[in-house]
């Protein structure tokens, strides 16, 4: 048996990453989870039901890395790690640095961004990213897109890239009661007026000013009221309702913090929108399309590799505020092309986006590097 350590941020509100510790294979692979920043109670908690031993470097600023790339280094030679498993950014540059150090036969990254560093001429971010990938064996990209970014931009080894597609778990992806869309409705006093919905991170390459730009235009155009509701909460929240009110929409504007019943809120929405200017993947599209609710993203990144443009959504270019608010008047006022829309995706989610096959193919990974 070999022992595996996935290394992540810290708290996780996506839900990806107890899944590693459910679906893994207990049989071929001893699991074991850490943490660059202080590890969420209940993320611990979780894990250790499922018998999978937690680890966290208790890093709660960057000038607190070295020190905790340290830490991880011994407990990785401690447990004996074969195989290291780094996600997100930052975990990347402090977990592989530590793998070296603890001289762990073989170092897996997932890639879950793109194009957004090297978009944004962030040279010494891409540089990293760089280093991170000479430092890996094989680097997981969650979509092709990711993956020709990588090769074509940032001159990766093509033999060093594996595509393996993000997976979303389908007993999360489901309505809490029979009577969830109601109570969402009543919430917001929807019972007759349309529902937009939006839950991704607070931050400027999500898309929200153009979103928000686009609102004085659908007051004008869509036929009934409507409200946009905004899951989650971030750094540029403030900023976020300062633009709202400076533009004279705060009447149509739902700023809900974080919540749990996001696949209540997928399924109480008339569309679900994702305007990003930057996308490696876009799991909440998954889910939204799953839930049968249709949805009007960018046409970026990873997006057009989930959302059929006239089949299950509609895409539209980014950082065009008024395309997006004419695809989304457009179908919000016509609700037979919207009905039309519901529903037509969920067997390719069904298929297409298993998590476990997506944990069956990091372990593939695994066993390539391995020969095991």
């Amino acid at each position: 048996m070999q022992t595996v350590l996935h290394f992540a941020q810290d708290s996780d509100t996506s839900g990806f990453f107890p899944q590693l510790g459910r679906w893994h294979d207990r049989e071929n692979y001893k699991m074991l989870f850490a943490t660059l920043n202080p590890i969420a109670p209940w993320l611990k908690e979780y894990f250790e039901s499922q018998g999978v031993e937690c680890f966290s470097c208790e890093c709660k600023s960057r000038k607190d890395f070295p020190a905790g790339m340290l830490r991880l280094a011994k407990f990785l030679k401690s447990k004996k790690v074969d195989i290291f498993h780094a996600h997100l950014y930052e975990p990347s540059i402090v977990g592989l640095w530590a793998a070296m150090l603890a001289r762990v036969p073989y170092r897996v990254m997932t890639r879950h961004h793109s194009d957004y560093l090297t978009r944004m001429n962030k040279n010494l971010h891409v540089k990293l990213d760089k280093m991170c990938t000479r430092l890996s064996h094989r680097v997981i990209a969650v979509s092709e897109h990711t993956k020709e970014h990588l090769i074509e931009t940032e001159g990766a080894p093509k033999e060093k890239i594996v595509v393996v597609l993000n997976g979303i778990d389908f007993d999360r992806a489901k309505i809490s009661s029979p009577d969830a869309v109601q109570k969402i409705r009543e919430e917001f006093d929807a019972l007759n007026s349309h529902l937009l919905l939006i839950a991704a991170r607070f931050h400027p390459e999500k898309g929200y000013f153009h979103l928000f730009d686009a609102l004085p235009i659908l007051k004008e155009k869509v036929k009934k009221s409507f409200k946009l509701l905004i899951g989650g909460r971030g750094q540029f929240e403030k900023e976020f309702r300062d633009y709202v009110t400076k533009i004279n929409c705060d009447d149509v504007v739902r700023f809900m913090g974080f919540r749990k019943d996001i696949a209540d809120l997928m399924s109480a929405a008339d569309l679900f929108v994702l305007p990003s200017l930057a996308e490696s993947f876009g799991l909440v599209l998954t889910e939204s399309i799953y839930l049968g609710t249709p949805v009007v993203a960018s046409r970026v990144g990873g997006i057009p590799e989930i959302v059929e443009d006239g089949v299950d959504g509609i895409l539209v270019p980014p950082a065009n505020h008024e395309a997006l608010a004419d695809a989304i008047a457009d179908l919000l006022n016509n609700e037979e092309k919207r009905k039309a829309l519901s529903g037509n995706g969920r067997d390719k989610i069904a298929e297409k986006f298993q998590f476990k096959d997506m944990v069956r193919n990091y372990e593939d990974v695994y066993k390539e590097l391995t020969g095991k």
